[in-house]
Order: structure tokens, then C-alpha cells, then sequence
């Protein structure tokens, strides 16, 4: 009966406020005029160049602009936004603090309160873009460029793999190589505080449509694109995907946002209420579990997920997943769920088919969204973004990778320069592997470190492809944390050049890295250290088994951080955590079959398990012996396992799992298989 009182409550108070909006004046069906970029004069040089106009782009840019350089955004496309304008993503990843308010705000926050909410229309997000580089003096803005390079010690740097970058227009031309091959004069690259000269970025050679080559000069350039390509091409090094943790070649899923139309004030309250309701019945435990995150406003719905995941796509590489739904002005909405697998984002031939793939699955997706989804019953198809959502490509190596741990444990550092809260989402990347999130923080701390890359100078990277580990950015790369650190770099950049000195030695000095704090709290950046206590499961005997898994990308706690160390382990998950061997690096020749018996799974089972992988044809008691003899069993985890009837948990599988790894890379050669 409380039950269902409380979901009449919430129905009555969506109803009342859905028909309060109902009879409010219909949605502006235009947007404001488009609010088209100044014209500047290119000049030869400038203090600070920024190369991407994504948000992370234009917070560095207006950043810089505003701490007194003369500095240049440029971009390969007509319209500032990159991914929200160009890729249509038109729902923000908030990242809120403890007290449920805005992390970092400075730059992003005065953005986000130019446009309609979490949800906005795109072409508001450009307006307002191109109104902030438009009002500040100090910046010039070149869109609409064929392809950028960077010059490093004076020599223009064509990327490592030609072909293979998304610099250039996101869905047609192949990046093309530098025309312009002589020397540039430049100043000699600076000292990195360590007296070891590396590499330095002295510029960038720009591709102007009919209008030939320009070289540009720069005192500092900061990398703003999507796959940090001018990094790559100055030979910074990077990690591919998920081989970080020795998922080789896989990476998550590109998505192509479509628009869908004819969807009216009252199926937008439908769904609110179909939608808010199911959250409250899962939260009591009388609906979908899945449905727990769902969720809607008036500009925003996510959810639907156990309606779409019955969905079965014509394209075996096509898939769906719960719907993201963004309100635009028009009463058109975006949606971020189609998903393709298997697509290197750098490579121009798999953009171009992903986004084929996608278009040929699209009425198939309409259809079925229209007969399943309430709400959609009278959408129709109004066309897909002109850019592809690439979520993975490089990972930077920088003087710092942020990492899973750092993450969930709300680590703060010293030289802090953002902060983050978003769950480490990680998407799909195969019909095997249809995501997961590993874990949700209340607070850590980026440091400058992870955006100074190592083997180059007078450099720094932001965005996704910035140095973070690929499971945390799994939370990093969104696009709040992104603004964040550009606004950061921006500032960063103008510090470095003032004092004469290298990031690499900014990174290293207290004072500097202080003063950095400084000057973004006077941009309207808070950085307050973390007050965040490390998250309970740190405090669990069997924590350092559950890091040794997570970091592997095998052991995930959802949005609630449950990781069920002090359940019983199934044999099934047991089992499926062997593949930690594979993913660290170990070879075995043989690898065994092994069956879950329906049982439940005790020390002689995973003795067993061992010396099939060992290479030993025991029993399970002999197997058991044979171990106890050894040493191997970790009197913590025999103790638990008793105290459980005997039976293996979550935690001690995990802790069993670590020692066994660790065990088997430490045999001589000669005992190994």
C-alpha cells in the first residue's frame, strides 16, 4: 500500500506539471540567428596556438586570451563545438560535487548557463562558443582549415601513419600531408629544467582552403583535438584503447546521434512518466533493476534500457543501447544510442563506413522505437549528425596517467587543476561486451602532470586522448572535466611563458603549480582540496584482490560501488576471472576447459582450477595438497573462506585470483608449461 501511495504521489506531481506545460505557449520554433565567427588577420606568430575547436578547445583558447596572450584557435570546421555542434551530443555528463554542485565551474559554467540545461539545443551551444571567442581582443580565430601540423625544432611533422587521423574534415578527405617540407626558423626549444633537451613544438603549419600553406610560430601550443594528432605527429607517445591493460585493439564503440521528430509536448510528458515512475518502482524493488537509472526532465530522458536491449539489429556491427535523449528547441530530439563496433576512430575509411552502417540501420531502429517505446509512437526520422562520437582512440603518456584507482578512491594531488565525479562508464566493444561501469566516485582531482606529454616540450593535451589510464577515462573524458583542463592549459600556457619556463619543470615546482591554482580560482575555477573520504570497500580485508581485478577491467561495482566482496562467488565468475592471465601479459600453452558444476565453489575447486592451468593432473585434494605445500594459500583467505561455510567469496575469489597470477608469472622457466 505505501508502495503504491508513493507512485501515485509522483504520478499526480508529473501529470499536474506536464499539463501545466502543455498549456504553455508552444516551443520556439527557431533558434537565434546563427552568430557567425570574427574575421581576424592571421599573424606569423603568437604566444599560444590552440588546435581543436572542441569545448576543451575554446576553454584553453579563452583562457589563454584572458590571461594577456596573443593566441589563435584554429579548427578544421565552420562551426565552433566540435562534438556538440558537429556531433550532435547535445546531453551533458554533469559532474556534480558531495553538496550536489557544479565541480571546477570557471569556463564551463559560465557556458552552461548560456543554454537550455543538461540537454541543449545545438545550435545554442554554437552561438554561445562563438560569443565568448568573439569578445575577447587577445584572440584570433582560423576555421574551416584543410589540416593542421605541427612544427617541431623547425621541421614540419607530417603524423607517424599518414591517413590515419580525424584533424581533418570528420567524415570526408583523408588527412593529407604537409606540402611544405622546408625548415622554419624558430627559436632554440627550451631547456626542460633538468638540463635534457627533448623535442619542441614551435608552431603549426596550417592547410588554408584555395589559399595554400601558412606557417604559424607559437611560444606555446596547446592540443585540442579529439585524438590529440598534433601531439602524435610531434612524437609524443600514446597507448591504443584498452591495450593499457592488455585488451589489444579494442576500443569502445563509435556512435552515430540521430534526430527524431514529431514527438509533442504530451508524448514528452508520457515519457517523463513512464520513465520516472519505473525509477521509483526499481528503487523499491518492485520493477526493473535496470530501470533504477533511468530518468527524465524537461529537456532530458535516459533509460528504456530493458525495452532496448531486445532490439536485434539487421547489422551484426549495429547496435542499440538504452536511450539518451536530448530536447531541442524545436521539439526535435537528439539521441546518443546507436552504437558500431570494431571502427578504428583514426583510420578515415572506418569513420566513413561506420557512419554507413548506421545510416542503413536507422529505419530499422525508428520503426522498432516507435512500436516499443512510449512516447515515440508518432517520431519519424529528421537526418543523423555530420559527425561520428568517437569515445576511444590514442591515451597519452604523460608525466602522469591518471588511473581507476585515483578515480574511485577520490584521490586529490597537490598540483590539482580539475576535478571529475562522473561513474567510469565503459561502453560497449563487441556484442560480447556490452558495458559496463566499474565504479562511481563522489570526487578526485586531475593533475596538471596528466596533461604535460613526456618526450616533447612547449606542448600540453587535453581532452579525451589526454593522460589518463583508458579505464578512467572512462569518467574523465567527459566533456565538463575536458572544459576544465583546457581552461587550465590556457592559463598553464600564459604561466610558462611569463617565468620562461618548461611545463615539465612547472609540473615539478610547488610554487609554480600554486600559482597556477591562483590565477584559475581568479578565472572563476574552485579547487579547494578534496574533503571526500576514500570509499568504503577500501577499508575490506580483501581490497587489494578487488584492485588487482579492477585494474583489469574485471571486477566492476555499478553505480552504487557494490563490488559484493561477502557474497558467495559463482563458479561461473570465477572461472571468467582467468582471463586476468591472458590480459596480464602470460602465456599459457594450454588453456583448460573448465565446467562450473552448479556447486558452490570452495578451496579444493580452485586448487583444482590452478593446477589445470599449472599444468598438474591432480584431484582436487591432491591439488589442494599440493598448493598447501608450496605456501601458496594466504592464511587471511583460508580464514574467510571458513568463516563462510567454507565457500569462496566475491572478495576472496578476487584475492585468490591475484595471488595466483602473481604465483604463476613468478615460476622458473623450467616449470612453466
Amino acid at each position: 500500500m505505501i508502495r503504491f501511495k508513493r507512485y501515485c504521489w509522483l504520478g499526480a506531481a508529473i501529470l499536474l506539471a506536464g499539463l501545466f506545460w502543455l498549456f504553455l505557449p508552444d516551443s520556439v520554433k527557431t533558434t537565434d540567428k546563427p552568430v557567425p565567427l570574427k574575421q581576424s588577420k592571421l599573424k606569423d606568430a603568437y604566444d599560444i596556438v590552440v588546435v581543436g575547436g572542441d569545448p576543451e578547445g575554446i576553454a584553453a583558447a579563452v583562457a589563454a586570451a584572458r590571461s594577456g596572450q596573443k593566441t589563435l584557435l584554429v579548427d578544421t570546421r565552420p562551426v565552433l563545438g566540435g562534438l556538440m555542434t558537429r556531433g550532435w551530443l547535445n546531453s551533458i555528463d554533469m559532474n556534480y560535487g558531495p553538496g550536489k554542485e557544479i565541480l571546477n565551474k570557471g569556463i564551463f559554467q559560465e557556458f552552461f548557463q548560456e543554454i537550455e540545461g543538461d540537454s541543449f539545443d545545438v545550435a545554442t551551444a554554437a552561438n554561445v562558443f562563438h560569443r565568448m571567442v568573439n569578445q575577447e581582443e587577445d584572440l584570433d580565430v582560423l576555421s574551416s582549415v584543410e589540416a593542421v601540423f605541427p612544427i617541431v625544432n623547425g621541421t614540419v611533422k607530417p603524423l607517424i601513419q599518414p591517413g590515419q587521423s580525424a584533424v581533418t574534415d570528420e567524415m570526408a578527405g583523408d588527412y593529407i600531408m604537409p606540402p611544405d617540407q622546408k625548415p622554419v626558423t624558430v627559436k632554440q626549444e627550451r631547456d626542460t629544467g633538468k638540463g635534457i633537451r627533448q623535442p619542441a613544438v614551435n608552431g603549426v603549419q596550417v592547410v588554408l582552403q584555395g589559399q595554400g600553406v601558412r606557417n604559424i610560430l607559437a611560444g606555446r601550443v596547446i592540443d585540442a583535438t579529439q585524438d590529440a594528432d598534433i601531439a602524435a605527429a610531434a612524437g609524443v607517445p600514446f597507448t591504443y584503447g584498452q591495450e593499457d591493460f592488455g585488451n589489444r585493439g579494442r576500443v569502445m564503440a563509435v556512435t552515430l546521434v540521430f534526430k527524431l521528430e514529431g514527438i509533442s509536448k504530451a508524448d514528452w510528458a508520457k515519457m517523463m512518466l513512464y520513465l520516472n515512475v519505473n525509477r521509483l518502482k526499481a528503487a523499491v524493488g518492485s520493477g526493473d533493476s535496470g530501470e533504477r537509472h533511468s530518468g527524465a526532465n524537461w529537456r532530458s530522458a535516459w533509460g528504456f534500457d530493458y525495452i532496448m536491449k531486445d532490439y536485434k539489429s539487421r547489422i551484426p556491427q549495429v547496435a542499440m543501447r538504452g536511450l539518451n535523449v536530448g530536447r531541442q528547441r524545436d521539439d526535435s530530439v537528439l539521441i546518443n544510442a546507436l552504437q558500431v563496433y570494431g571502427i578504428d576512430g583514426l583510420k578515415y575509411q572506418d569513420r566513413r563506413q561506420a557512419a554507413e552502417l548506421a545510416r542503413q540501420e536507422l529505419p530499422h531502429i525508428v520503426r522498432y522505437i516507435k512500436e516499443h517505446v512510449p512516447g515515440f509512437r508518432n517520431a519519424r526520422l529528421a537526418g543523423a549528425a555530420p559527425e561520428l562520437y568517437v569515445r576511444e582512440t590514442r591515451h597519452m603518456q604523460g608525466l602522469y596517467r591518471l588511473t581507476v584507482d585515483d578515480v574511485l578512491e577520490n584521490r586529490d594531488f597537490p598540483d590539482r587543476i580539475a576535478f571529475g565525479s562522473y561513474p567510469i562508464d565503459i561502453q560497449a566493444t563487441d556484442p560480447h561486451f556490452r558495458g559496463t561501469v566499474v565504479g562511481a566516485p563522489a570526487q578526485y582531482a586531475v593533475p596538471f602532470r596528466c596533461i604535460v606529454p613526456q618526450r616533447v616540450e612547449n606542448l600540453l593535451v587535453v581532452g579525451r586522448s589526454a593522460g589518463f589510464d583508458s579505464l578512467a577515462h572512462g569518467s574523465a573524458r567527459v566533456i565538463p572535466v575536458g572544459m576544465a583542463t583546457g581552461q587550465a592549459a590556457g592559463v598553464a600556457a600564459a604561466l610558462s611563458l611569463e617565468t620562461g619556463t618548461s611545463f615539465r619543470a612547472m609540473a615539478q615546482d610547488a610554487g609554480l603549480m600554486g600559482q597556477l591554482q591562483r590565477r584559475l580560482a581568479g578565472q572563476g575555477v574552485d579547487l579547494q582540496p578534496i574533503r571526500v573520504p576514500p570509499p568504503p570497500e577500501t577499508r575490506h580485508w580483501a581490497y587489494e584482490g578487488l584492485k588487482f581485478m579492477r585494474r583489469y577491467g574485471l571486477a566492476a561495482g555499478g553505480y552504487s560501488n557494490n563490488y559484493r566482496l561477502d557474497e558467495d562467488m559463482p563458479e561461473a565468475q570465477f572461472i571468467n576471472g582467468f582471463n586476468v592471465l591472458k590480459l596480464a601479459g602470460l602465456e599459457v600453452k594450454e588453456r583448460p576447459v573448465l565446467y562450473a558444476e552448479g556447486n558452490q565453489l570452495t578451496l579444493e575447486d580452485v586448487a583444482y582450477m590452478f593446477a589445470r592451468y599449472a599444468g598438474y593432473d591432480y584431484n582436487k585434494k591432491q591439488a589442494y595438497d599440493h598448493f598447501a605445500k608450496l605456501g601458496f594459500w594466504d592464511p587471511r583467505v583460508v580464514e574467510h573462506v571458513r568463516e563462510n561455510r567454507g565457500v569462496v567469496t566475491v572478495g576472496a575469489g578476487y584475492m585468490l585470483l591475484k595471488d595466483f597470477t602473481r604465483w604463476l608469472a613468478a615460476r622458473p622457466p623450467a616449470e612453466k608449461r
